[in-house]
């Protein structure tokens, strides 16, 4: 996260009323997590691009192990059901229902 995004959301959540109760999870804390979601899926759009990156598989396994983190995550804080499937399967179901969910990355 940059640092200039995240004083942003560190100033936000200061000047957010503390009296509110919240009704779902927080959302500075969902925004974060979207903008993760889409810093690692454009990793990998780039890592997929780039035929000529050293150990080129291995920057792929590792974004693709980090964007299923951050979609479990994502899940969890919406209260979507994770799915017991292999990792390709269960990022179709959780992205489609994150998505419906009305999430946006």
């Amino acid at each position: 996260m940059s640092p200039l995004f995240a004083e942003l959301v560190r100033a936000l959540r200061l000047w957010r009323p503390v009296d509110e109760s919240p009704s779902g999870p927080d959302p500075f804390d969902t925004l974060s997590l979207q903008y993760r979601l889409a810093s690692v899926a454009e990793e990998i759009r780039v890592l997929e691009r780039d035929g000529r990156r050293w150990a080129r598989s291995f920057h792929i396994v590792a974004a693709t192990s980090a964007y299923d983190g951050l979609l479990c995550d994502a899940a969890r804080m919406s209260g979507v059901p994770i799915p017991d499937a292999d990792p390709p399967v269960r990022k179709i179901i959780l992205e489609s229902e994150l998505r419906r969910h009305g999430w946006n990355w």
